[in-house]
């Protein structure tokens, strides 16, 4: 009888080594995308996020897992002889404070492939909704613009993968036409 089972395995265990190890995920396309009107490329685009706006309008990414929530907005400010992060943090802050159930979470400066960045941080309602609005300023890539990463989400309990998703954002935006320059250049 035990051999008779014996033979009776053998051909499903040949047939699931010739089909090879199972449960193997595809191997991730790393896609980029370029927004001509913004000047930036984002290389590789990152793999939490998909392109919901990419035109004339600017570039605007969304979680791939929609019931996530929330949308990361790209704007580029006009040339300007001088860039004042601060002050953009600044606006940020009375924007934010402005709103019904305001509850600023404060600014910091950072060190960003771009260059020298500032983070700032707050919780509004949006309607009924609490929302929370992380937003990374600094200089363009290739030219003296103010760069405004915004994203904006549900607000939850703990927005530490938020925050690290907006740096991973930050950290693969490009000059259009080459790589992301020295810090501080």
């Amino acid at each position: 009888m035990r051999t008779h089972r014996l033979w009776l395995a053998l051909p499903v265990i040949l047939l699931a080594a010739a089909c090879g190890p199972t449960d193997q995920p595809a191997e991730p396309v790393a896609a980029s995308v370029t927004n001509e009107l913004l000047g930036i490329r984002l290389d590789p685009l990152p793999p939490d996020f998909a392109v919901a706006v990419n035109d004339d309008r600017g570039l605007e990414l969304v979680p791939v897992e929609a019931k996530v929530g929330g949308r990361v907005v790209f704007e580029v400010g006009d040339e300007e002889p001088l860039i004042d992060l601060v002050a953009a943090v600044h606006r940020h802050q009375r924007r934010v404070e402005e709103m019904p159930g305001a509850d600023y979470k404060g600014g910091q400066e950072l060190v960003t492939p771009l260059g020298s960045a500032f983070y700032s941080r707050g919780r509004y309602l949006a309607g009924a909704e609490l929302v929370e609005e992380a937003v990374l300023v600094s200089k363009h890539p290739s030219s003296n613009r103010l760069l405004v990463i915004s994203y904006r989400y549900p607000a939850g309990a703990d927005s530490s993968v938020r925050v690290q998703q907006l740096l991973e954002i930050v950290s693969v935006v490009q000059a259009i036409g080459g790589g992301a320059p020295a810090a501080g250049e």
